[in-house]
């Protein structure tokens, strides 16, 4: 006797998964739902190709490669444990894990195919853990056993300049990175808050690096204290890593006022230790990360009220320039300072990472968005008081003002996070008139 299907699944079985009249759709597994979601008659066609998380970091690193050996489809060798396995997966193409599981914006998580059917991998949370057990074991980078002779010559002690190093040094090249300020690190020291990059965590990221025998040569600009040219005959090769480290003036009247400034000075003042506190009202122009850091660095510092009268402490802007620095003992009677974010976007529209605008405004940091600047309001001795927007719709490139929409936000320091560009001083030669090289 012929037999049916469902009987030819079921026979010899001592075991029977559906009783009679049971449908196996009624017990699709989660994992059926996920992975087929959707019905077709059309086989599916697999092509060679980059994954889409890897291919959306702008740091090459290898994401399903180490997930793989999170999630143990890729064994590691005998004798190495698995987080070791994948800090050296990670390190082969960036070098500070533990930073970057920290700031990075993660695209890698936007071009996540899990977003089409719930949400993404957690892939910089993994980053964050697999950084700080490289911190927590002390793990180290060695250098090629043999060198090279070729001579490198690094301008910029930043993210790419120490990269760089890190890379070329693993090749066998000797490396020399010269740098302005008085400590390694760029805007991962002088730019980011250190509330979001502990410096102790930072100092032993980059330790690894200077540690495979790379040479610093500190306070020393290339341009002013040392030329280009001294360089270009000492080395081999020269990488510019100078970094974006010249904010971008808020292009509109008034704008020239004392107390407005960069999101670039304002962060590097605070990063030094000399800005304590702000104004009671502080106004920030931006959308994007930096414009976050600002209004949040604004908010935590606060405004002095009870440490003597106005003209006998510094002014935010005279610390924010480098003429003066606050007294750390005035921080104790800080209060919490009124911060207004202003952006050209809607709040969901805007730059900044999801979560670290919610974080900004459970801080109580009020966001406009959709509205554009007119304008500084000045008063009779040239300091802003306040700044003037206005809501706006596009004509082509073209911004249009609605009319009747003006209105003035008070402010006693207005910062502009607006973007950024490299400082070219002593080296305008390579600057193409863009604030890019």
């Amino acid at each position: 006797m012929a037999v049916t299907t469902n009987q030819a699944k079921t026979e010899g079985l001592s075991y029977r998964r559906f009783k009679e009249g049971e449908k196996e759709g009624q017990f699709r597994t989660s994992q059926d739902k996920i992975f087929q979601s959707s019905w077709t008659h059309k086989c599916p066609e697999y092509v060679l190709a980059t994954p889409p998380c890897q291919g959306s970091c702008p740091a090459g690193e290898d994401i399903r490669g180490y997930l793989n050996i999170v999630r143990g489809i890729e064994k590691p060798p005998a004798g190495v444990t698995w987080q070791q396995y994948a800090f050296e997966r990670i390190t082969s193409a960036n070098p500070f894990p533990a930073v970057m599981g920290r700031v990075c914006p993660a695209p890698c998580e936007s071009g996540c195919n899990r977003n089409m059917v719930e949400d993404h991998v957690g892939i910089n949370s993994v980053e964050h853990f697999v950084g700080d057990w490289g911190l927590e074991n002390d793990m180290k980078f060695t250098p090629a056993a043999t060198s090279t002779g070729k001579k490198v010559a690094i301008i910029g002690a930043g993210p790419a300049g120490l990269a760089a190093a890190y890379q070329l040094r693993l090749r066998g090249h000797g490396v020399t990175i010269f740098d302005e300020h008085e400590e390694l690190g760029g805007m991962m020291r002088y730019g980011i808050p250190g509330f979001r990059t502990p410096r102790a965590m930072l100092d032993t990221e980059i330790g690894r690096i200077i540690d495979m025998g790379v040479e610093t040569r500190l306070k020393t600009r290339v341009g002013s204290d040392v030329s280009y040219e001294e360089i270009d005959k000492e080395f081999d090769a020269i990488f510019m890593a100078m970094g974006a480290q010249s904010g971008r003036p808020l292009p509109v009247p008034g704008a020239e006022a004392p107390n407005v400034v960069t999101a670039v000075a304002f962060l590097r003042a605070f990063n030094e230790g000399r800005l304590q506190h702000v104004g009671n009202r502080v106004v920030v122009i931006g959308g994007g990360d930096t414009s976050i850091d600002v209004v949040t660095v604004a908010r935590r510092l606060g405004n002095v009220t009870k440490a003597g009268t106005v003209d006998e402490r510094p002014s935010a802007e005279n610390v924010i320039s480098g003429h003066m620095a606050h007294d750390v003992a005035s921080v104790s009677a800080r209060e919490g300072a009124e911060v207004v974010l202003v952006s050209r976007a809607t709040i969901d529209k805007m730059n900044a990472s999801k979560h670290e605008i919610e974080h900004a405004q459970q801080e109580g940091i009020e966001i406009l968005g959709g509205v554009t600047p007119i304008s500084i309001v000045l008063d009779a001795q040239g300091r802003a008081t306040a700044l003037r927007v206005a809501d706006f719709v596009m004509e082509g490139k073209e911004t249009k003002l609605v009319e009747g929409t003006e209105r003035d936000l008070p402010a006693d320091l207005i910062v502009s996070a607006i973007g950024q560009g490299v400082d070219f001083t002593g080296l305008e030669q390579f600057n193409n008139n863009n604030g890019l090289m």
